[in-house]
């Protein structure tokens, strides 16, 4: 297993959205651990979000 850490940026809604997707799919390629609250952007308009996701499948190979 390894562990990515991801960060989403754009629109609050379409950021929380992708989010609520990752975390919703079936573990056997990936799984999202810990989500972050919206922070919002420093120099652009909209929010983002950190994920920590573990890639499950590349352990086999």
């Amino acid at each position: 297993m390894q562990l990515v850490k991801v960060r989403l940026s754009g629109d609050a809604d379409d950021v929380m959205a992708l989010a609520d997707l990752l975390t919703g799919l079936p573990g056997e390629l990936c799984a999202v651990g810990e989500v972050s609250a919206p922070y919002p952007n420093r120099r652009d308009s909209g929010v983002r979000r950190y994920l920590d996701v573990v890639l499950t499948a590349l352990a086999d190979g």
